[in-house]
């Protein structure tokens, strides 16, 4: 049966556990032997994804255990295996609401899909899902560092501090930046760099939205506005495609903008429904963000180091 935990074709990762589970795990095969490991840049990397301001009130110490491939910080087997303990579970908040859907969420679908109403279930649309990915995207940023590749993702919308002091919650869009990438990375038809940046980027819980370049503006304008002009090197004189060419890197920067929308958990009164299409009124308890987007740029790092990495060793 196939497995649809895991991304990527030579450089791949598997998840597994659950947001509510003992653990949650990684396992990498493909990594580049001899690889050096960077604790500063991996540690930094699992702050970056813990809660922020307007974040959730669950705190995990994400103790980062290798549990084979790495020895003295150094990748000595393509198969990486690590883990991150749940240390601060608290499964009581979804049974004040079990047997009922909440709007806008995985529960109905995952109860379509699977027949149950089950927290094992719901786990997997958690984003504590992604905390592997950011910790194969490290290394992954790690073995790109090496090459001359940067890749940094930032929050680009200005969120509004009044409205998630009074409780509501805010989406937002990251724009990712990578420099360094050369000319020629990609495949093409099905595999072309776009093509796996949005699979990727758009797997994270909450995103809607990928655009490459100056994405939508670009169905707007006029041919002669969007053709990007050759200089004698082989640069251009804009880059308004993103630094790509059909789906291949052209050598310069690779530019896309995501979307998330906002987290729907709201602490007010909300409509659920049953199974059997009651509806109710509750208000629902728990940890959750308000803001949760200001968390996703070194996700989005992550999901993009991957698969640069896949590429590039494709690529051989």
């Amino acid at each position: 049966m196939k497995n649809f935990n895991c991304i990527g074709e030579i450089f791949r990762l598997t998840i597994s556990g659950g947001s509510h589970s003992p653990f949650v795990q990684g396992e990498i095969s493909g990594c580049p032997v001899g690889l050096q490991l960077d604790r500063e840049l991996l540690n930094q990397d699992l702050q970056r994804r813990k809660p922020q301001k307007y974040g959730t009130e669950r705190k995990e110490k994400d103790e980062l255990i290798f549990l084979s491939g790495i020895e003295n910080d150094l990748v000595v087997s393509d198969r990486v295996v690590f883990r991150v303990e749940n240390k601060n579970v608290r499964v009581k908040d979804y049974e004040d609401f079990a047997g009922f859907f909440r709007p806008s969420h995985a529960d109905y679908v995952y109860y379509v899909k699977y027949g149950e109403d089950s927290l094992k279930h719901k786990d997997q649309a958690s984003a504590r899902m992604f905390l592997p990915c950011v910790v194969a995207g490290s290394l992954a940023k790690m073995y790109l560092r090496a090459k001359g590749i940067s890749v940094e993702a930032e929050l680009t919308t200005n969120l509004d501090n009044q409205v998630l002091e009074k409780g509501d919650t805010l989406g937002g869009k990251i724009t990712c930046r990578v420099k360094g990438l050369p000319a020629g990375v990609g495949e093409p038809i099905f595999y072309k760099v776009q093509s796996l940046l949005a699979r990727a980027v758009m797997s994270i819980p909450s995103c809607v939205s990928f655009e490459l370049g100056e994405g939508i503006r670009r169905c707007q304008s006029r041919g002669s506005e969007d053709i990007d002009e050759w200089n004698a090197d082989f640069s251009t004189k804009t880059n308004h495609c993103g630094g790509l060419n059909a789906g291949i890197s052209n050598g310069n920067d690779l530019v896309f903008t995501a979307g998330f929308h906002p987290v729907h958990t709201l602490p007010k009164p909300m409509k659920l429904i049953s199974p059997e299409g009651k509806i109710e009124i509750r208000t629902i308890g728990g940890r959750h963000d308000k803001a949760h987007v200001m968390r996703t740029p070194v996700i989005v790092e992550a999901m993009t180091a991957m698969t640069l990495l896949d590429l590039l060793l494709l690529n051989k």
